[in-house]
């Protein structure tokens, strides 16, 4: 199984993924940040595209293994689904985390962000809210052309409350980092518990 913490920046994935590392989850878990295999300079949609896939590949490692993976990242759903080789997991489960733009800003001024950049991850932030609450939300944020053999098709007809198309939201403004990864590690077991 591969699990998908996603979201856009600020809202507290890279916090949770470390307090989550430690949990014994009573079975195997990887816990993976998506950008630790390296963000080249001018890294665009298409480049992550292969790099969703790459971590597709590894959850299957995984699999193989008996284990599971909870990655970390700015993966969107229809990214997610549309990997060429995510028809070969035993399954996928997507928890977004979500924070307003006041909330997003505020930490991502902390974090050392300009003002002028910030205003596009509160952009990216509300189509991702939306797009994991609705695969008919502007997909063309997305379906962009790309090197790999993107499989749109899997989700080009789903609507919204479609159980092919499901995901946990959390959100984040008014939770301790503590709080987040309660809620996940929540989230995560009754997942788990279902397999």
């Amino acid at each position: 199984m591969l699990f998908s913490l996603t979201g856009a920046s600020g809202a507290g994935k890279s916090t949770v993924l470390s307090l989550l590392e430690t949990v014994d989850w009573g079975a195997p878990v990887r816990c993976e940040e998506f950008d630790s295999i390296g963000v080249p300079d001018g890294a665009d949609t298409a480049w992550r595209h292969g790099a969703v896939e790459h971590w597709v590949q590894q959850a299957l490692i995984a699999q193989a293994d008996g284990a599971h993976v909870l990655l970390c990242g700015q993966v969107p759903m229809g990214e997610l689904l549309a990997a060429p080789s995510a028809d070969q997991l035993d399954g996928i489960r997507v928890c977004l985390l979500d924070c307003s733009p006041d909330v997003r800003t505020e930490r991502l001024v902390q974090r050392g962000e300009h003002l002028e950049v910030i205003v596009h991850h509160n952009r990216f932030g509300e189509w991702f809210l939306a797009h994991t609450l609705d695969p008919r939300h502007a997909p063309e944020v997305i379906r962009v052309a790309s090197p790999l053999p993107m499989q749109w098709s899997r989700w080009a007809d789903l609507e919204p409350g479609d159980p092919r198309w499901r995901a946990e939201v959390i959100d984040t403004d008014a939770l301790t980092p503590q709080e987040v990864a309660a809620s996940v590690e929540s989230w995560m077991r009754r997942e788990l518990a279902a397999l």
